[in-house]
Parts: C-alpha cells; structure tokens; sequence
C-alpha cells in the first residue's frame, strides 16, 4: 500500500511540474540560483514582507540577483526597459497599462538593489505577481 502510495505521489509530482510553464520553470531555477548563493540568500519571510524589508542588504543582494538574471536588470545594474515591457506584457495584455507599468515601475533609485526591490514591489502592487511568487 505505501508503494501504491509514492507512485501516486509521483505521478502527481510529475503532472505539477509539467503544468509549470517554461517561464516559471526559468524563474524557479533563477530563484533557487540566487537561494544557493551565501552573498544572495535571504531567508523567504523576509521576502513575503518586501516593503518591511526594503532596506534589507540581503533582501537587496537576493532582488537584484534575481531581476539581473531575469534581464530586468543589466549586469551593471540599470533598468533594461525592454525587457521590463516585455515580462509585464507576459501577464498584461492592456497595451496602455504595460506603458503605465513600466513608467510607474522601472523607476531608478540610489542603489540598484533598491531599484530592484521597488520594481518588484510596484508590480505586485499592481497585480503583476508573474515575478515572485515562490
């Protein structure tokens, strides 16, 4: 019966992870990446309560990582509107409210930790949850 049990198990597994799309499966790797890394850990509670944490060196580093390595971000840390437009337009198929998302959003701040945390911060804000829901 327990064997019964794991296949079951598995094969629900199995049919989870193939519902995944390729892009969450892209930001799932990106986010573990970061997880991995001792200069980019950050403890997940702290990122359930970003605006609390904005000032957080280590919820900062772990932002930043993940928005370079979506391409949000370049590797010197500006804001790569591009980009930016075209993950927003993954979730928002409102051609003006991409536009206003990306006016309001990718907005440069004094570090680009920061600017990362706020871009995320300002997209859930609005909805767009595409980026961190891990």
């Amino acid at each position: 019966m327990m064997k019964l049990g794991f296949i079951l198990s598995c094969v629900i597994f199995g049919a989870l992870a193939a519902s995944l799309s390729e892009e969450e499966k892209k930001l799932q790797e990106i986010h573990d990446k970061c997880q991995a890394d001792p200069a980019t850990y950050v403890d997940h509670e702290l990122l359930h309560h970003l605006a609390e944490n904005i000032d957080n060196p280590k919820v900062g580093a772990h932002m930043l990582c993940e928005s370079k390595a979506v391409g949000l971000q370049k590797q010197n840390g500006e804001l790569d509107l591009n980009v930016i437009k075209q993950k927003i337009s993954l979730t928002v198929s409102d051609k003006v409210k991409v536009e206003r998302l990306v006016k309001e959003c990718a907005v440069k701040k004094e570090t680009p930790e920061k600017t990362a945390v706020n871009l995320f911060m300002c997209l859930d804000k609005d909805g767009v949850t595409y980026f961190h829901e891990f």
